[in-house]
This record gives structure tokens, C-alpha cells and sequence, in this order.
């Protein structure tokens, strides 16, 4: 499972609720009375993972160089040069996209290639400022809660 298929939940006394749609739809799919077994983690903050896609989705949206926010991703990973190196069979070196997943990356690292995508995105294909980007991002999320 990839953090992009992962839901969010919060604790409220002794239950678990959930934090957004994708993790209620996640729950309405659960019958009722059925027992599932959750693997957990603290996350670093599901609140800045769940903006930086509204980001990516709000640009995939509005433009025609990406087909989903996957795509828009790995290229931002590559373009932020958040990279690993691997060998190929041959011997032949390439560069692949690094992961941001949870448990590959701390809060405050992911907070570092956030701002890093996001002055990439504003500069270099939006054409604005970094911080005109992250408040239209910012109103787009406020008018969702």
C-alpha cells in the first residue's frame, strides 16, 4: 500500500473517526460488524500531505502537461533533484524519483521539498510567486473544510 492509497483517521475517546472523504468511503466499504486489521503509523502531518495534493490536483487541473498528480509528482521529485540513483542489469546508471511516503521522510524534510516543489511549480511552469501559489492552495483548502 502506498501512502496515496493510505486514509486518515482521527482518534475521538475510544474510536476512530474519519478525517476526510477518502477515508469515510474507505470506512462505508467495511461492513458492518466485520472485523479488519489496521497497520498504523503516526503521521508527520496528514493536514500538509492532504494540501500538497490539493496542490497537485489543483495543477493537473488547470493544466495539460500532466495526466494525473502522480505523473505531476514524480516530475516535481525530479526537477527538485529528489533522487535516487540505481543500477540497472547492464550496469548502466539512471536516476528514479525518490519517495515521499510517511515512513521515507520526516516532517520537517517533506516540509523542505514542499517548498521546493512549490517554487518550481510557481516559477518555473505557473509563473507566479511561491507565495501567491501556496495562499490560492490555502483558500482552495479553507473552502473545503
Amino acid at each position: 500500500m502506498s501512502d496515496l492509497d493510505g486514509r486518515c483517521f482521527i482518534r475521538r475517546g475510544g474510536s476512530l473517526v474519519p478525517a476526510d472523504a477518502a477515508a469515510e468511503e474507505f470506512l462505508a466499504e467495511i461492513a458492518d460488524g466485520r472485523e479488519v486489521i489496521l497497520t498504523t503509523r503516526k503521521a508527520r502531518s496528514p493536514q500538509h500531505h492532504r494540501w500538497f495534493f490539493a496542490l497537485l490536483h489543483k495543477v493537473v487541473d488547470n493544466t495539460d502537461d500532466w495526466q494525473n498528480e502522480e505523473e505531476l509528482l514524480d516530475a516535481l521529485k525530479l526537477a527538485t533533484g529528489h533522487v535516487e540513483y540505481r543500477m540497472m542489469l547492464d550496469g548502466t546508471a539512471y536516476v528514479a524519483p525518490h519517495s515521499i511516503s510517511f515512513a521515507a521522510m520526516g516532517e520537517e524534510a517533506f516540509k523542505r521539498f514542499r517548498n521546493r516543489a512549490c517554487y518550481v511549480l510557481a516559477t518555473k511552469v505557473l509563473r507566479c510567486s511561491p507565495e501567491e501559489l501556496m495562499a490560492e492552495t490555502d483558500k482552495t483548502q479553507q473552502r473545503a473544510a
